[in-house]
Order: structure tokens, then C-alpha cells, then sequence
């Protein structure tokens, strides 16, 4: 039997898809590694959003798994088509 604080073995906690763990990162660090304000990331998680930014909520608290597919997949939607300038 389980005892409280006691893992059973073989098993793992399962973060992200496929039991791959990612590490979970505030408003402000997403803000800082993508050099944006915390002001423009907070707005791109709103519901309202058309394609809001994914994210984990845990009541007011938003965090973001780093380097997870689904907020990859956010961010290649969002680079630009245009050819870049030299």
C-alpha cells in the first residue's frame, strides 16, 4: 500500500506529451527570453485571443512549458513570411 509522500515505483509523473518533462516558466521569464513585455505576453494568453498563446493555469498564476511543441507551434505560426532584409 501507498503511504502518503510515497511514490509507487515505476511510476512517473507525466508532464507534457509522451511523460517528456519541460520546464514550466513565468509570464516574466517567457517575456525576457523573447525580449517582448510581460504586458504583451499576458494579452496573448486571453481567451479572447483568435489563437491564444498555450499555457498552463493554476487559478491567477499563468506559467508556459518551455520548449513544449505546442508553444513551438505557437510561435512558428507567428514568424513572418516576408523575405528578411540584410
Amino acid at each position: 500500500m501507498k503511504r502518503p509522500g510515497e511514490r509507487l515505483e515505476n511510476s512517473k509523473p507525466d508532464i507534457g506529451s509522451g511523460g517528456k518533462f519541460y520546464e514550466v516558466i513565468t509570464i516574466e521569464e517567457l517575456a525576457a527570453r523573447w525580449r517582448v513585455p510581460p504586458s504583451w505576453i499576458r494579452e496573448q494568453t486571453r481567451r479572447r485571443c483568435v489563437d491564444p498563446l498555450p499555457c498552463l493555469r493554476f487559478g491567477r498564476y499563468v506559467r508556459f512549458q518551455w520548449t513544449s511543441p505546442d508553444l513551438e507551434a505557437w510561435l512558428k505560426r507567428r514568424q513572418s513570411r516576408s523575405p528578411h532584409f540584410a
